[in-house]
């Protein structure tokens, strides 16, 4: 599916006294009101964002001969509410939002807008054929069909045909139309071997940069006879990306907040031109923000794309590329995070950045690496946010959902020419995950002894050290490892919030009450109702778990329930962090997948508890629900 494109735009990004073509000569990064308020009118802003966007490329649904998968029976019970829970964000009584000022309201209304533009995107990055069936089942859930009504509700929560529940089952909604590798990246009908026999002719043809525009971040990829060609994401989304970055600009306009404004200008910018340096701008000064009323950031991620890392299996291709110098980047999916600062919630993150020096000093083999953390230079920010709207890859609930994240990825411009990082932690995700039936799951899976351990507060607080630890470690490099660079580095992130947490508690930083509570919390929560080898978080718990078992850290007993040995966890987790350091700096992909195969068993011990799990909680599928967002999205 081809989205349709406007041409012959001329973007126009701003400084203090003038506006400028990106033809133009240097310039300063600043906001204008006056200026703004010009050169927004010369935009011709037409297609005004309403409640939904048309995609003109897209196959008219009415064309298409959907078959929806799952019966009426199966729908039913997928969305009752004991099987379909929700993750419901703030609404307009939210005492956060009633502070805000006047112009930060409005803000806030043209920030929701961009997030729910972009999610058209993330839909067709994801599969090609989301737009369209998404068309369908608004279309027949209009004239009654019950069945196309509950479809389109798990539709609009995994947001995509094809996910994962929570017990690692396949959804797929439309017959016949499963997850591919290459996602909506690449064409349809691509297969992995022609992929990687095409990029070989294109080398020998001398298509080298075409090559490496194929294999970046945030390029589609199209047939081009016998080749491939690659399209920026800011061209071949350019309506879409307009439309947003028009928001953006909007917003500037009366959000209380000067360096809040510059930021969404760079990122206006950034959304406007075929230029990743004007994305490292952007990048840059949004990890810096620390003091803001607002929050809204583009997640660039790349989860899902593994096409692109399979060049990494061919060692023929392998080497071509390393002799031109070229690394094979997965690609990123759009996601949106809209939000407002919690200062109290941010208070209490600040704590710890001191001791984030200290943390990169215990990494293990620290003197053969760059860390994004060093004693003189701390790039972290980090802030709580009541969360407004989460569209996009961020949005999906797909098996598990974002608690937090910590960006830029590595692989971004902004941090390999030295730009720092930002945490950012969702309330009320955090709020609704452990919410319901908690002390019927403890019950199902935790010895009784250990119960009085179990803290939510804990569970945030290991959060907080797993984000860190995401600063920590290898800078460069991890590329290679193509498919499984996630979640190696998600094994990362916990193996070093357990060894982080056992320094920090030697510091005074955390009591040994504290640590005692986030080891059992930890436990606790990380277990799940079944086996998932497709998603990197949720792939490094069963791996993390099954070590942790066989390195008598965990005991599970005939019944599935567990006991924490306190005394072993942190040798435990040393021992499997130098693993992973030395992975992420000397393996290669074939090495992380038998790394990996050696550790994800689905044991039976691990199977014990997943039946307890399903006993004490029947939740299949989660959803957001956003009631501020959907009042504002329509103003």
């Amino acid at each position: 599916m081809k989205i349709n494109r406007i041409n012959n735009l001329n973007s126009v990004y701003y400084s203090k006294n003038n506006a400028k073509s990106e033809h133009s000569g240097s310039v300063k990064y600043e906001s204008n009101s006056n200026v703004l308020s010009h050169q927004l009118n010369s935009l011709a802003y037409a297609n005004k964002y309403m409640t939904a966007l048309s995609f003109k490329g897209a196959l008219d649904s009415e064309e298409k001969n959907f078959k929806l998968n799952l019966n009426f029976d199966e729908l039913k019970r997928r969305t009752s509410p004991d099987n379909f829970a929700a993750y419901t964000l703030i609404d307009e009584n939210n005492d956060a939002y009633k502070k805000l000022s006047q112009g930060d309201k409005t803000a806030l209304k043209h920030l929701v807008k961009a997030a729910k533009i972009l999610e058209e995107v993330y839909l067709v990055q994801d599969n090609p054929h989301n737009i369209e069936f998404k068309n369908y089942l608004e279309e027949q859930t209009l004239k009654g069909n019950e069945q196309a009504r509950l479809t389109l509700q798990l539709f609009n929560a995994q947001k995509g045909i094809n996910a994962k529940d929570i017990e690692g089952g396949s959804v797929n909604l439309a017959r016949g139309i499963e997850p591919k590798p290459q996602r909506g990246f690449y064409p349809e009908d691509l297969t992995e071997d022609e992929f990687h026999n095409i990029l070989i002719l294109m080398i020998k043809k001398n298509k080298i940069a075409e090559v490496k525009k194929i294999l970046n971040q945030r390029t589609m990829v199209e047939r081009d006879g016998k080749y491939l060609k690659a399209t920026d994401y800011t061209d071949y989304f350019k309506e879409q990306f307009v439309n947003a970055a028009t928001e953006l600009e909007l917003a500037a306009l009366t959000s209380s907040n000067d360096d809040f404004n510059r930021y969404l200008i760079l990122q206006a910018n950034a959304l406007m031109m075929n230029n990743p340096y004007m994305d490292a701008l952007a990048d840059k000064k949004w990890a810096k923000l620390q003091d803001t009323p607002l929050e809204f950031t583009i997640t660039r991620e790349s989860y899902d794309d593994r096409m692109t890392p399979s060049v990494n299996k061919n060692k023929k291709l392998s080497a071509m590329l390393k002799k031109l110098g070229i690394t094979p980047y997965a690609k990123d999916n759009i996601g949106v995070r809209v939000g407002i600062v919690n200062k109290e919630g941010t208070e209490y993150l600040l704590t710890i950045k001191d001791y984030m020096p200290l943390m990169a000093d215990n990494m293990p083999f620290k003197e053969e690496y760059e860390q994004n953390i060093s004693q003189n230079d701390n790039k972290q920010t980090m802030v709580d946010v009541e969360m407004v709207d989460m569209t996009g890859q961020l949005g999906a609930y797909r098996g598990a959902i974002s608690l937090a994240s910590n960006l830029p990825n590595n692989d971004k411009l902004s941090v390999i020419s030295g730009g720092g990082k930002r945490n950012v932690y969702h309330i009320q995700m955090r709020e609704a995950k452990y919410a319901d039936n908690i002390t019927k799951k403890l019950d199902a899976i935790l010895n009784k002894s250990q119960h009085k351990y179990f803290d939510i507060q804990a569970l945030h607080d290991f959060t907080i050290l797993h984000e860190n630890v995401h600063s920590l470690g290898p800078k460069n490099g991890t590329e290679k490892l193509g498919i499984y660079k996630n979640t190696i580095e998600e094994n990362k992130a916990d193996m070093g919030a357990l060894v982080m947490l056992d320094v920090l508690t030697k510091k005074g930083f955390y009591t040994p009450l504290q640590q005692k509570k986030l080891l059992v919390s930890y436990f606790s929560a990380y277990v799940q109702k079944g086996p998932d080898f497709s998603n990197a978080h949720r792939l490094r718990n069963i791996m993390q778990n099954n070590f942790f078992i066989k390195e008598g850290a965990l005991s599970v007993d005939d019944n599935g329930i567990m006991t924490v040995n306190f005394e072993k966890v942190t040798p435990a987790a040393n021992k499997m962090l130098k693993q992973i350091i030395r992975l992420q700096l000397d393996g290669t992909q074939k090495d992380a997948q038998e790394y990996i195969k050696q550790n994800a068993v689905w044991s039976d011990e691990l199977d014990k508890i997943a039946h307890n799990i399903k006993q004490a909680d029947s939740t299949l599928n989660a959803r957001i629900v956003s009631p501020l967002a959907d009042k504002l999205a329509v103003q």
